[in-house]
């Protein structure tokens, strides 16, 4: 479980705390997706279910905030990498350091694992998270047309090398 590796991550962001994600919690998922997604979650209930079902391969906290579901952060373990499936966290509780509590959490899964680096993917428009990436280490590989079916949208495909202190090409 990604929630025990190390607590002190936890109290860095003061009154948040990281919890897994349990089948209950998917509507709340659904909800931070729709407010970031213009009112339509780009992941259905039945995906969540498989993403949840796998945890051999993966893993899904949330940070919960006065009883709130405030953000999560979806792993799932494929080949060198822990791959980041979601990492969203609600408008009103971004700049809070809640992204960076995660993706600490993140490379922590990855080195219990074994695996040399965290990859992810990220609207071309997001401008501020990929900021946020390249802050924590990763680096552009390249570009994914056309990544994202609702609009069509262009990826940012990145990856944080976990080996050494520089990062280094996959």
């Amino acid at each position: 479980m990604l929630s025990e590796y190390d607590d002190t991550l936890i109290n860095q962001t003061e009154g948040f705390h990281v919890e897994e994600v349990r089948m209950i919690d998917i509507p709340y998922l659904q909800h931070i997706l729709k407010q970031l997604y213009g009112g339509k979650s780009p992941w259905s209930y039945t995906i969540f279910l498989l993403e949840l079902s796998r945890k051999d391969s993966g893993s899904y906290l949330k940070v919960v905030y006065q009883g709130e579901v405030v953000g999560f952060i979806g792993l799932r373990l494929e080949g060198e990498a822990a791959h980041v499936t979601n990492i969203a966290i609600l408008p009103n509780y971004q700049n809070r350091g809640i992204g960076s509590m995660l993706l600490e959490k993140a490379k922590q899964y990855a080195r219990v694992h074994n695996k040399n680096y965290v990859t992810l993917e990220v609207k071309a428009s997001n401008e501020s998270a990929i900021r946020l990436y390249h802050r924590f280490g990763f680096i552009t590989k390249g570009i994914k047309r056309d990544y994202y079916r609702e609009n069509h949208e262009d990826a940012v495909d990145m990856s944080l090398y976990l080996g050494a202190d520089t990062n280094e090409e996959i």
